[in-house]
């Protein structure tokens, strides 16, 4: 039976994408300066981290189950099932309220409400997402599709490199003492994220062309060529991100598509993250 796909903005696919697919999608909060944003069509990719680079304080805020409940109504008014892929349940309280919101929803209604913690983030969340959509595209029922979600998210892999570290220890996921050091030394590690979506650093590298280099050999090392389809996200160094798609291009014959890094996980990464991501056999780490 059809049923209604939704996620979180925190998949970083573009509005036009998502219309395209069909794809319903509730926008997350950020903050700058403490000002509130519910759409980050209100500011440009640059004016967003320009202002990052000029020292703005940047936070976020999940859904809450009151929005969880009234986006999901909503959906359900339609007379389809629904299918929700959450951002990561460790990076975000968005899939509990989901989930809450949900199980009260299938006490009552007809039809049922579906929802899946991805483990996934940005465009890792956005693959996820699109893959899921293929399936429903050829025919799987809501409950299939949420079957094949459960059996897929292990193998959408993320590697991650930022340009500055302050903004991961700002948020609490590397020591200021770290991204000091890190800073003096010209250190860019890489990182990826794990099998429950916890953001892990893998390796240092020195120097910003040598870490793009390594999510290039990421991709030769562990692709499984199980889809075509490769995302890499950035924020506001889109030839950074040029040149990691053209050494795809050149070594392994795919086309990765280039997408903005959203605000709600740039405001964590900062300005020159650049993030691949594809399919992989494990996301285990040797």
């Amino acid at each position: 039976m059809e049923f209604i796909l939704a996620t979180d903005s925190t998949c970083d696919l573009t509005t036009d994408m998502l219309n395209e697919k069909d794809i319903r999608c509730i926008s997350l909060s950020f903050f700058v300066n403490d000002k509130e944003y519910s759409d980050q069509s209100s500011l440009s990719a640059k004016d967003f981290y320009d202002m990052m680079r000029s020292g703005a304080k940047t936070s976020t805020s999940m859904a809450n189950e009151q929005a969880a409940t009234e986006f999901l109504k909503e959906l359900l008014s339609h007379g389809k099932d629904v299918l929700f892929l959450s951002f990561a349940s460790v990076l975000s309280g968005t899939y509990e309220c989901f989930k809450a919101a949900a199980k009260t929803l299938n006490e009552s209604s007809a039809n049922k409400v579906y929802v899946v913690d991805s483990k996934c983030a940005s465009g890792g969340e956005g693959l996820f997402v699109t893959l899921v959509n293929e399936k429903r595209n050829e025919g799987l029922s809501a409950e299939q599709a949420y079957d094949y979600a459960l059996s897929l998210r292990g193998h959408i892999l993320h590697y991650f490199v930022v340009d500055d570290l302050k903004y991961l220890a700002r948020g609490g996921r590397l020591s200021r003492g770290s991204a000091i050091l890190g800073k003096i030394l010209n250190i860019k590690p890489l990182l990826h994220v794990d099998e429950e979506g916890r953001l892990i650093a893998i390796k240092k590298t020195m120097g910003r062309r040598k870490s793009l280099k390594c999510l290039v050999d990421k991709i030769e090392e562990r692709y499984n060529g199980a889809s075509k389809t490769v995302y890499i996200t950035h924020g506001d160094c889109y030839d950074d991100a040029k040149y990691v798609a053209d050494e795809i291009q050149s070594k392994l014959g795919l086309s990765p598509l280039i997408l903005p890094l959203g605000f709600v996980i740039g405001s964590h990464s900062g300005p020159g993250t650049v993030a691949l991501f594809f399919t992989g056999d494990t996301r285990k780490e040797d």
